[in-house]
């Protein structure tokens, strides 16, 4: 009975310290202006937050940094299905989050950090398993919209109306997030 009753008990410690000590899951976050490229440092990257889905914890947070990635794969060639589009330089935020179970996370990301007047917001949920690290492209979050740059009237500028119809030159530089 001795001989049964221990290896048993060492697997059930075994279970209770990885269920209690939880296992680190690598998780890797890209963001990427709708139909365009990644987001990264020439861009002041993208805030991303990752919170516990349920309790809205944060787990991790941080900007993305990297290049906007290979221009050919990312807007010349058709996607495919389990083909990476991005490549070791391509922006990311890159984290470790220690779960005991699976967890469902909510990802949120703002960019372009560089421009505040053009934040835009997105985000999704996914499903963290003890582990089981989401790595390669990770997890991509569109955002759309373009950077906007108002050239002119600068903004010390104050335009004066005197009763009539004013012409107002507006000079402003655009791209895509």
């Amino acid at each position: 009975m001795k001989r049964v009753c221990f290896p048993l008990f060492v697997i059930i410690l075994v279970f209770i310290s990885t269920q209690l000590s939880g296992a680190e899951t690598k998780l890797v976050v890209r963001v990427k202006a709708k139909d365009a490229k990644f987001i990264g440092t020439s861009m002041g990257g993208a805030r991303v937050i990752v919170r516990d889905g349920e309790t809205g914890e944060i787990l991790a947070s941080g900007l993305t940094s990297g290049g906007t990635g290979n221009t050919k794969i990312l807007m010349m060639e058709p996607h495919k299905r389990g083909v990476l589009l991005s490549d070791e330089s391509a922006a990311k935020f890159e984290t470790s989050i220690n779960i005991n179970e699976p967890t469902l996370v909510t990802i949120e990301a703002q960019a372009p950090m560089a421009q505040k007047q053009s934040l835009i917001k997105s985000s999704t949920q996914v499903w963290l398993i003890p582990g089981k690290p989401i790595a390669g492209d990770g997890v991509i979050i569109e955002v759309g919209g373009f950077a906007v740059d108002v050239l002119m009237p600068q903004t010390h500028e104050s335009i004066k109306l005197n009763g009539s119809s004013v012409l107002v030159p507006i000079k402003a530089n655009m791209v895509m997030m």
